[in-house]
């Protein structure tokens, strides 16, 4: 699977000028022939046992693999291929 990692803009509240760090973090996973596009938000991001700790403005981090929820309610993106044998 492809996921797209970036800052979610919504996390933002103009009003108050604070960031709500629980929905920090926008993981979405691409549409392909076999899944739909599906959205996460969460307060942190691992690739592998990497934290992501900080992207640049407006930039998207790409990443293959899978994706499962970590313990500490992280997003934890286990790269490489993949496969489910038959």
């Amino acid at each position: 699977m492809k996921y797209l990692v970036r800052a979610n803009p919504k996390a933002y509240n103009p009003i108050t000028r604070k960031v709500d760090l629980s929905r920090f973090w926008e993981v979405e996973q691409c549409a392909d022939r076999d899944s739909e596009k599906v959205i996460w938000h969460c307060a942190a991001v691992r690739v592998g046992n990497e934290v992501i700790h900080d992207i640049p403005p407006d930039s998207v981090l790409e990443f293959y693999g899978v994706v499962v929820r970590g313990a500490d309610d992280a997003i934890v993106i286990l790269e490489g291929k993949h496969d489910v044998e038959s």
